[in-house]
Formats: structure tokens, C-alpha cells, sequence
């Protein structure tokens, strides 16, 4: 998330939050691209507070003169509520999933795939800026989703990623709308509801061709099944029906995948992913 902090939390802002603010921009987990009187006001406190510091904020001031490029999300941080910033911005983002370890898997595929290195970073065992909070199923998530965003006070860095469970394109299962509805009614407004029926479905051929070498035949069935009507089978129970039950982790850690393999599948899934991704790097 990029800092946009106001002069005056330089001058006047709790010294330990101050510093605080500091070590999250110097680590990377959020990104300053500050004007110049915040840069002009914050090389003054690195000088006299903290002079570690002073180098990185000297850079700062340089790329001060430059424009800074868009970004997802901006927190606007004043000194009237620094603390409670400081303490929102300290924590890992939430990204709420029906089953931590097989969306996990999809969800790191797909910044991979698509060269999303912040999100991989944040992912990352060493940095862990970005969590995963397992729901259990769709039923509980509401409830999940209202727990964690009690845990932000002013910014709410939680998003939900959930199933549509659709039958066909056009159609929707009222009660997995429901449960987005709820999540954005207990205060998470980023939810991402799949287009396709599940996760299993945005799976690239070439996962099934690595889980099931041995039966080929049955993924160039799959490969040859339109994407609108494809996008919206029950692939548990397709492959259960050739006698081929799909793992519990459907994308492997060790199987890199590419943009190429994701827009196989569809003309529209790489589109969507990357709007998955858009909404993590907004709470980011």
C-alpha cells in the first residue's frame, strides 16, 4: 500500500509511531513516494531522531521531484491518528479463502504466472505481508470476514476469494451471493466471487496432465469441451467419474505455470485473475 503522509506527522506525530511508519517504508512492506514537504519535514526528523534513517529519506526527497505512478490503494496518514495507522499498516493483510491450502496453492500460481512479484513476495515465508485465513467452506466466511476486519481499525486490509458455484454462464447460486453480501454487510468490501463454478476450474491443462500422467486421454476430453461449458462442470466429481480423484492441493508448488497455460483455458480468465490480483494489491 503507498504512504501518502502528511507533513506534519514528521513534526508533531507520536516519535516511536513515527518510526515505526519509517521502518515499514525502509522494509518494503509499503510503498512512499512522498511529496516534497513531507520529504523536506521527514529528513529533518530522521536527522534529529534517527539518523539511520537519514540516508533513505535523502533518496525519498529525490524521487520527490519525480511523478509517482498510480497505485491500487493509498492511506492518507495524519498525525491526529497515526497510532491507529501505524498499527493497521504493521499487520499482515487478510485474504479470506474457502481452504487455505488449495486456494493458497491457486493464488500463488497465479502471481506467479502472471509476474505479480509483490504479491509473491508478500506470500513469501520471510515476509508474510499477506496471509491466508482459511473459512472452512463458504458458510462460516461472513462470520470469519467481520472477525478479521475487527482486527483493522482504519484501514480495513481484509478481501474474501470465494466460489460462484454456478451451474452455467449467466446463472448464479443465491447462496454464494448471499455470503458475498454478508462479507461486504460486516465491513470487508473487497470480495472477489469467481466467475467460473470453482477453483478447480481456472486449474491449467497442463495441472491435470502433471496429476494424471498416466490417464491422459481423459484431460485431452477435458481440453476439448467448449469454455462455456467447461468453466462451469463440477471437475471433483468429473474426474471421480473416470477414476481419477483430484488431489487435495489441485496446483502443485514445484509445477511452474505461465500466462500462456491460464489463457488456454479461456479468453476471459487471464482478464479476471488479474483483477484478482488488482484486489490484493489493494489491501496490500
Amino acid at each position: 500500500m503507498r504512504l501518502d503522509i502528511e507533513p506534519d506527522v514528521f513534526t508533531s506525530g507520536d516519535r516511536l509511531s513515527v518510526f515505526h511508519l519509517l521502518v515499514l517504508a525502509v522494509e518494503g512492506q509499503h510503498e512512499w513516494r512522498p511529496s516534497l514537504p513531507a520529504a523536506i519535514s521527514a529528513e529533518r526528523f530522521a536527522t534529529e531522531q534517527v539518523p539511520l534513517f537519514s540516508e533513505f529519506v535523502q533518496q525519498a526527497l529525490v524521487e520527490a521531484a519525480n511523478p509517482a505512478p498510480a497505485a491500487p490503494a493509498v492511506a492518507r496518514i495524519s498525525a491526529d491518528r497515526l497510532k491507529e495507522f501505524v498499527s493497521d499498516l504493521r499487520r499482515p493483510a487478510t485474504l479470506i479463502v474457502e481452504n487455505r491450502i488449495a486456494d493458497g496453492g491457486f493464488v500463488r500460481a497465479v502471481a506467479a504466472a502472471l509476474g505479480d512479484h509483490r504479491v509473491v513476495e508478500a506470500l513469501s515465508p520471510q515476509r508474510q505481508w499477506l496471509c491466508l485465513s482459511h473459512g472452512g467452506g463458504s458458510t462460516q466466511i461472513p462470520e470469519l470476514a467481520a472477525d478479521e476486519r475487527a482486527g483493522f481499525t482504519v484501514l480495513v486490509r481484509v478481501a474474501v476469494l470465494i466460489d460462484s458455484d454456478r451451474k452455467g454462464a449467466g446463472l448464479s447460486e443465491p447462496k454464494q451471493d448471499r455470503v458475498a453480501m454478508k462479507c461486504r454487510d460486516n465491513g470487508v468490501a473487497e470480495v472477489h466471487l469467481l466467475a467460473w463454478r470453482m477453483m478447480e476450474n481456472y486449474a491449467p491443462f497442463r495441472v491435470w496432465e502433471h496429476h494424471f500422467a498416466h490417464r491422459l486421454e481423459h484431460v485431452d476430453e477435458l481440453r476439448a469441451i467448449e469454455p462455456e461449458d467447461r468453466g462451469y462442470r463440477n471437475l471433483k466429481d468429473w474426474f471421480k467419474g473416470r477414476r481419477c480423484p483430484p488431489p487435495t492441493k489441485v496446483f502443485p508448488a514445484d509445477l511452474a505455470l505461465t500466462e500462456e497455460d491460464f489463457a488456454e483455458l479461456g479468453p476471459e480468465v487471464v482478464a479476471e485473475l488479474r483483477e484478482l490480483l488488482a484486489m490484493i494489491h489493494r489491501i496490500l
